[in-house]
């Protein structure tokens, strides 16, 4: 099977580039694209076992602009929206504007 991969032309033209992994605005698609394992139902949000606490997860540019923990799923859930509100307002298609 890596043979395969490895010898198949058409692979080649995308092996090595990352900017697939991007859209245009340059957020990645693992931030706002839903993947079959989320088991809490909101794109970065995610429940920790271990500490019993509900975390939430924005990275965008390639650095967490947020990455906290909360007590309940409801305030992750809201920190999350908060943040995609913040960073992705103008990729998902809607003007951002500046309070300053």
């Amino acid at each position: 099977m890596r043979k395969q991969y490895r010898e198949n032309p058409a692979m080649d033209v995308y092996r090595g580039k990352s900017d697939s992994f991007y859209n245009k605005d340059g957020v990645s698609y693992a931030s706002i694209k839903r993947s079959k394992r989320n088991r809490s139902g909101i794109i970065g949000v995610s429940y920790d076992e271990k500490t019993d606490r509900w975390l939430a997860r924005l990275m965008f540019h390639g650095k967490y602009v947020l990455l906290k923990s909360f007590e309940t799923f409801d305030e992750a859930a809201e920190a999350r929206q908060q943040a995609e509100a913040k960073y992705l307002k103008k990729n998902r298609g809607t003007k951002q504007t500046s309070k300053n």
